[in-house]
């Protein structure tokens, strides 16, 4: 019963006021007088007055009619209350309910608020390092090109002095970027702080509100009670203690509450915390990458003359490979001719999707081979990185005419221009394949400014390119120079 009448003490109330009313109606139909205890009467002598049956069933029909007329009044008040017992059932059920979808909508809200914040927190955080990478890329790319200027000119001259220099101030260089980087980070860290400590003080703030508007309904709740206090007053007792246990009831919700949303807070920082440390982490393993790679290559270069001897040969072979894989380009060139004239003449006929769809599947299956070469290419510089072997030549050669067979599908010759024209391009790569934004340049013009153009433009259609991984990309691709020649 108590755990009814803490679900829902309207309902007890008027149960109450009902048990209440039947037990007045009850009493009023009791009869009275006290007899006390039977005496002896002394015989009196009483007028009677003789009256006749019709008169007698008449009285006894007045009897019956007000005996009718009073169970009817006094169920005609037994239904109004518990019409009003039901009423206020109802308003309690509805304030109820109100009080709760208000509490829900103001919770969902609250969390609402909480996780676009931390949404835009991190779209802030993920921009902001996506803006640093770039800049961090752009002065790595910078000091790439320095070093193979560098380079260029200390293997012309000839001079292991200046090599030597150069290499003490490329690490030199590093190790600037590398504090650069770390007073970055720390003053990253910093921030997060800042907003860690922001994000702190509204929720506390949210929290003061939540606790104002209880104590503002806990006012009028007060108020509603004192309104009736004196229709309750014979189940005051009963609800007094059905409405204690109902606001312990709700002050442990809302402790539970409070406890979810300091774990909540303390999980998201542990998060930002650890995240931060695992960014830390792989910033000094990149640190410690790059700097085992430039080991290799110091190393690697003390050991390029003594490997100068083997690559020639090797250099030789592959220009017999170099030569036979030109043939079967000047092959499947022809056979790319024919099929381009057959498309020309398919297109002045009105065939455009057919010729669309042979480009489509002729482009998917040289992408799958090239997927594959790529893939068997990377698998044999991944064994050859293992035993620190200079790159072939061959390997060049064969990620060079990748490169160059994936951008003529993408490439589309400008009408009025010659068959035998060609370019040397330039072009800057990402360790991903991608080209770098602004980097593509003709170095010697065609002369035709349109097919430049079109070939500038297929390159940057064409990105991401196939390139090796390792030294082999860092040596050679990432700052790469081919002849384009269809």
């Amino acid at each position: 019963m108590w755990q009814t009448a803490r679900r829902n003490p309207g309902a007890l109330i008027a149960a109450i006021l009902l048990h209440l009313v039947l037990a007045i109606l009850a009493l009023a139909g009791v009869d009275w007088l006290d007899w006390g205890p039977e005496q002896v009467a002394a015989p009196q002598v009483v007028q009677a007055t003789i009256v006749d049956a019709a008169t007698l069933e008449a009285a006894m029909e007045r009897q019956d009619q007000a005996r009718q007329e009073q169970a009817k009044a006094a169920r005609e008040a037994e239904r109004r209350v518990a019409e009003k017992a039901e009423r206020d059932k109802q308003a309690a059920r509805e304030a109820q309910r109100r009080q709760e979808a208000e509490r829900q909508a103001a919770e969902e809200r609250a969390k609402a608020e909480l996780i676009a914040r931390q949404q835009a927190e991190q779209e802030r955080k993920h921009q902001a390092e996506q803006e640093r990478l770039a800049k961090l890329e752009a002065e790595r790319q910078a000091e790439e090109k320095r070093r193979v200027e560098e380079k260029r000119l200390a293997e012309e001259k000839r001079l292991a002095e200046e090599k030597r220099q150069a290499e003490q101030a490329r690490l030199a260089e590093e190790n600037r970027q590398a504090e650069r980087v770390r007073l970055a980070e720390e003053k990253r860290l910093a921030e997060e702080a800042v907003r860690q400590a922001e994000l702190q003080r509204q929720a506390m703030e949210a929290r003061q509100a939540e606790q104002r508007r209880l104590a503002q309904e806990e006012a009028q709740r007060q108020a509603e009670q004192a309104r009736l206090a004196e229709e309750q007053r014979l189940a005051e007792e009963a609800a007094r203690q059905a409405e204690q246990q109902l606001l312990a009831q709700e002050e442990a919700q809302r402790q539970a509450e409070q406890a979810r949303l300091d774990e909540e807070k303390r999980q998201a920082a542990e998060t930002v915390k650890r995240q931060a440390e695992q960014r830390r982490l792989a910033e000094e393993k990149r640190l410690a990458e790059e700097k085992r790679l430039a080991e290799e290559k110091r190393l690697a270069e003390e050991k390029r003359l003594a490997e100068e001897k083997r690559r020639a040969e090797q250099a030789r072979l592959a220009d017999e490979e170099r030569q036979a894989a030109e043939q079967a380009k000047q092959q499947a060139e022809d056979r790319r001719v024919a099929e381009r004239e057959a498309k020309r003449q398919a297109e002045q006929e009105g065939q455009m999707e057919a010729r669309r769809q042979a480009e489509e599947a002729e482009r998917l299956a040289r992408e799958e081979d090239l997927a594959a070469a790529a893939l068997a290419a990377s698998e044999a510089e991944s064994a050859r990185s293992a035993d620190q072997v200079e790159p072939l030549a061959s390997d060049i050669q064969f990620y060079a005419a990748a490169i160059r067979s994936r951008i003529l599908p993408f490439w589309v010759r400008p009408t009025g221009t010659q068959r035998e024209l060609s370019c040397t391009v330039g072009v800057k790569l990402l360790s991903s394949g991608d080209v770098v934004p602004d980097s593509v340049e003709i170095l010697h013009p065609s002369g035709d400014p349109a097919y430049d153009r079109s070939v500038v433009a297929a390159i940057y259609k064409a990105s991401p390119l196939p390139v090796p991984t390792g030294r082999l990309f860092d040596e050679v691709f990432r700052d790469f120079k081919f002849v384009f020649k269809p």
